[in-house]
């Protein structure tokens, strides 16, 4: 079977490397704003059909709070890592002097 080639699709491996989400503030923005969202729905639910019922909505909007913080911790540590990266690396001074 051949391979076919389309030079408008990249496979250098650039999708591989990045992540498949949106980009990370719309991502965070997204997130929080579901979350809110269904735990806004999920009081509203509670308060007539009761827990049991309206749970799923509860579960879902920690769902949604734990990939928005994820989500928000992976991209400091990027930032962070690409920063360490750019620092210039300065000698190291000793305090001891070298006795002859």
């Amino acid at each position: 079977m051949k391979k076919i080639e389309n030079p408008a699709v990249k496979t250098d491996g650039y999708f591989l490397r990045t992540p498949l989400l949106m980009n990370s503030k719309l991502t965070r923005t997204v997130l929080i704003a579901l979350a809110l969202g269904f735990f806004a729905v999920w009081i509203l639910e509670f308060r007539r059909a009761g827990l049991l019922e309206s749970y799923w909505l509860l579960l879902l909007s920690v769902t949604c709070l734990l990939l928005f913080q994820f989500s928000r911790l992976k991209a400091a540590m990027m930032a962070k890592e690409k920063e360490q990266g750019k620092a210039v690396p300065q000698k190291i001074k000793s305090g001891k002097t070298a006795r002859k």
